[in-house]
């Protein structure tokens, strides 16, 4: 299976769009404050700036765009297992978030989290 097969298609209007995920990471950062506000932050346009980088919008995302995400993380940034597990733990958080909303129905980061050592 290639990427480009996992891509659903965008939205039609941009604006509310981008009005509405910059409301839902609004909403998942309040959660949170100071240094811990900061570095779930960063996390999250980790996450973003990734599904940006290949058009994915990210309420579109499914659990074979979070593999791949975890696996671009190992392989590609070669980040720590510690790291790849926390920047997943914050994507999962912004997905339970928008369930718990109402921006989704369901999360798609319902998969078993990255191991917590190299493998």
């Amino acid at each position: 299976m290639h990427y480009s097969e996992l891509v659903p298609a965008r939205t039609g209007d941009p604006v509310p769009h981008a009005e509405r995920l910059r409301l839902a990471v609004a909403a998942y950062l309040a959660r949170f404050k100071g240094t811990s506000r900061e570095h779930t932050n960063s996390d999250l346009r980790c996450y973003l700036a990734w599904c940006a980088e290949r058009g994915l919008d990210p309420f579109l995302a499914r659990r074979p765009h979070l593999e791949l995400y975890i696996r671009w993380m190992q392989e590609i940034r070669r980040f720590k297992p510690s790291t790849v597990s926390r920047r997943f733990s914050v994507t999962a958080g912004f997905y339970l978030t928008c369930v718990i909303d109402g921006v989704l129905e369901h999360s798609p980061s319902r998969i078993r989290p990255p191991a917590g050592r190299a493998g």
